[in-house]
């Protein structure tokens, strides 16, 4: 992306030396003071787990974890949830709370579309 004094260029025309250019060359550009930037890489999207997939990796556990989700209130939210993200609040509250192996254990229970 072109960059000029903190702005990026969005396309278009561009004013230099009182001239505008439609559609600027690369040369044309860099004449006018711009900078080529490569944008950043995008965030990788959150992982999704499957709610039956997790219920059944946690086996035994699911009642403590239910029960711990009923005390602290979001059961409900829980239940009602498509999937479950690792960027919800509430599913990563519950992620920071599980030993590490409850959570290799959720590895293998990724949403899939």
């Amino acid at each position: 992306m072109w960059i000029k004094d903190g702005k990026v260029f969005s396309g278009g025309s561009l004013v230099n030396n009182g001239r505008r250019i439609f559609n600027p060359t690369d040369a044309q550009m860099r004449d006018a003071g711009y900078e080529w930037v490569e944008p950043p890489a995008p965030e990788p999207p959150p992982k999704k787990y499957s709610k039956l997939k997790t219920i059944r990796a946690l086996a035994d556990d699911w009642a403590t974890y239910k029960t711990q989700m009923e005390a602290a209130g979001v059961l409900d939210q829980f239940m009602a949830a498509e999937y479950l993200a690792e960027n919800d609040p509430v599913f990563a509250a519950f992620l920071a709370t599980v030993p590490e192996d409850v959570k290799s254990r959720l590895d293998e229970c990724l949403w899939e579309e």
